[in-house]
């Protein structure tokens, strides 16, 4: 027991040192050009349930105001299908949604951040979403994401992203599940 826990102990003691390293060889932002500032990147996004599937991609573009905080704007583009349609109507039902994001993120540490995030989904109103025959056959949804990540070094100027979020508007109609779990990848121009 006394090996385990000694050798736990000798993990973390590496572990916390290489962020002490990492955070000491990173450069003030400050002194870097507005161009190096800049990352593109993006999520994918996968939920699958017995009643349905969304597959989402979200490219991204951030700025690094400063060490720790960087916000951004995203386009988003998901495919849907409900399968729960076949059960009720003997057909499974279709959609495609787009809308944008705006985000930022704080990191805690080197390779943690936290994550916050809007987000406005156009919808298809003839899928079942709204049932209003006064409206226009598409409308709007507004999610509000909290959560946070884990930022991994892939080389060069490339991190990869790994988020687990969790969705603040409880009614919505394309999110069923929290969590939400994302991948994405940045680079660093």
């Amino acid at each position: 027991m006394k090996k385990i826990i000694f050798s736990l102990l000798l993990l973390q003691i590496l572990l916390f040192s290489q962020i002490l390293i990492a955070q000491e060889e990173e450069e003030d932002v400050k002194d870097l050009p507005t161009r190096e500032r800049i990352f593109l990147g993006g999520n994918i996004g996968l939920q699958i349930s017995n009643i349905n599937t969304m597959v989402n991609v979200s490219p991204i573009i951030g700025y690094r105001l400063t060490n720790r905080l960087s916000p951004g704007i995203g386009l988003t583009y998901q495919y849907y299908r409900d399968s729960g349609w076949a059960n009720q109507s003997g057909f499974t039902a279709v959609s495609h949604i787009y809308g944008g994001s705006a985000f930022a993120r704080y990191r805690i540490l080197p390779q943690l951040f936290a994550h916050v995030e809007f987000e406005a989904l156009n919808l298809d109103s003839q899928m079942g979403f709204r049932t209003d025959p006064d409206r226009d056959s598409r409308f709007w949804e507004y999610n509000y994401f909290v959560g946070g990540g884990y930022r991994a070094f892939l080389g060069g100027r490339t991190h990869l992203n790994l988020m687990l979020l969790y969705n603040l508007n409880s009614s919505s109609v394309v999110y069923y599940q929290n969590p939400i779990f994302r991948i994405g990848v940045d680079v660093r121009l």
